[in-house]
């Protein structure tokens, strides 16, 4: 029972009690009953003012206590004149104003973890306590691919792991690691890509073997030739030599000279060469183009050497073996269907800002236009999707492993971001670029 009620129920008890000593004292003796009722309004009086001093005080104090519950930690209690209630309000107001010092000092550390951790290069998943996902950062959502949402499931806590990517060049490693919360361990992911330094290693290691054996090698054939009168011999280390140099031609590869561009155009410019090339195969080369300007930022040279190159990988792995029947390509006219002829395309389409065109290269905010090489080869196995764009890997029995490595660091250098890989579905291999839209 609230203590105003206690204090109410005294009050009439006090009332009832002077009621009867007056109708008594009334009855016997005249001046005993004017005293009587002069005792009982000096006590009503005192009631009032014992009210005024503890009850209303304390009810202030209630009221404060209820802000605290709403979290309203803005207001403060005035002072009530009692010395006692006035300790108690002075000491509740300090308490409140700590409390607020410290809400504001929390909140403003969550939203600075909050905005380091949505602008953090590195992909964050946070998890509930049975695992779960419940959110992801952006550089997570950049990030996240079938095969590293299957690495992060079989990845026991505690632990990390490397995933290299099969369609596209891309290396991360995975952390699965937890922090202690008002005693609960809350698990977390953490993704962090490793392609550019991996890259940056693999391309010092093979430089310096590259030229190790280029310099070696051409030292020794020049002073064997000249001393040789053996023809055979002769043309056989002038092909070694020759197969050496081509390379240490990958290590020289010159930094693209960029210069805004019609992406149409510069295919088209490309485009007698590369039918000569199908042609010499029986291989039909198709070309889906848009009339529209895409400006694009690009070496015309270099860009010319990997269109060439991608064309020339779907003419030999149509070659290698003969394509399967398969349906309609979707993402161009119908006017073009494979059939069991050999058959490349080659489409370029516009993309609006909001189409997420091909989920695994959104990695780049602003794509707006793509490339895409198409051919109904034999396809990429799933042996060789890991291994792509590794240096010195070829599924050729004569392959070097420089083709894809020399179309990988050409488009790096573009700041381009591409795809390869067979659709399942339909069993073609796609070669895409996303190319990022260049103000004309």
């Amino acid at each position: 029972m609230k203590l105003k009620y206690s204090f109410t129920i005294l009050v009439v008890g006090i009332l009832l009690l002077a009621g009867v000593a007056l109708f008594a004292t009334f009855q016997s003796h005249s001046w005993l009953f004017y005293t009587t009722e002069c005792f009982v309004v000096l006590l009503l009086l005192y009631l009032v003012y014992f009210y005024r001093r503890t009850l209303q005080p304390y009810d202030t104090l209630i009221s404060g206590m209820e802000l605290v519950r709403d979290l309203d930690l803005t207001t403060r209690l005035a002072p009530s004149g009692q010395y006692e209630t006035d300790i108690i309000v002075r000491t509740f107001n300090d308490l409140l104003a700590r409390l607020r010092t410290e809400h504001l000092s929390l909140q403003e550390q969550y939203t600075f973890l909050s905005l380091l951790i949505e602008a953090s290069p590195m992909g964050v998943v946070q998890c509930d306590l049975d695992g779960n996902m419940t959110s992801m950062n952006p550089a997570a959502r950049r990030m996240m691919t079938p095969i590293i949402s299957e690495a992060m499931q079989r990845l026991p806590l505690g632990s990390e792991t490397t995933v290299r990517l099969t369609s596209e060049p891309g290396i991360f490693r995975i952390s699965h690691l937890s922090f202690p919360d008002r005693g609960y361990q809350h698990p977390f992911y953490l993704i962090e890509s490793l392609t550019s330094e991996v890259r940056l290693a693999e391309k010092a290691a093979y430089e310096r073997v590259i030229r190790m054996i280029a310099h070696e090698v051409n030292n020794s054939v020049a002073g064997i030739v000249g001393a040789l009168d053996n023809t055979a011999l002769r043309e056989r280390l002038l092909a070694m030599a020759s197969f050496v140099t081509r390379f240490a031609e990958v290590v020289k590869i010159p930094a693209p000279q960029l210069q805004l561009c019609d992406l149409s155009e510069e295919v088209e410019a490309c485009r007698p060469f590369l039918e000569n090339l199908c042609l010499a195969a029986n291989v039909r080369l198709d070309f889906h183009l848009t009339d529209d300007a895409i400006p694009v930022h690009l070496d015309p040279v270099l860009f010319q050497q990997v269109l060439v190159n991608i064309v020339k990988n779907s003419v030999e792995s149509i070659k290698d073996s003969p394509p399967e029947p398969v349906q309609a390509e979707h993402s161009v006219p119908p006017s073009w269907h494979p059939t069991r002829e050999g058959a490349i395309t080659v489409a370029i389409q516009k993309l609006l800002p909001s189409n997420h065109y091909a989920p695994s290269l959104t990695g780049r905010a602003g794509g707006e236009s793509s490339l895409t090489i198409t051919d109904n080869g034999r396809g990429i196995s799933p042996e060789a999707a890991r291994h792509l764009f590794t240096p010195f890997f070829s599924t050729k029995p004569q392959g070097q492993g420089l083709g894809l490595l020399l179309i990988r660091d050409i488009l790096t250098a573009h700041g381009c971001t591409f795809t390869l890989q067979t659709d399942p579905s339909d069993h073609l291999t796609r070669f895409t670029i996303l190319f990022l839209a260049a103000k004309p």
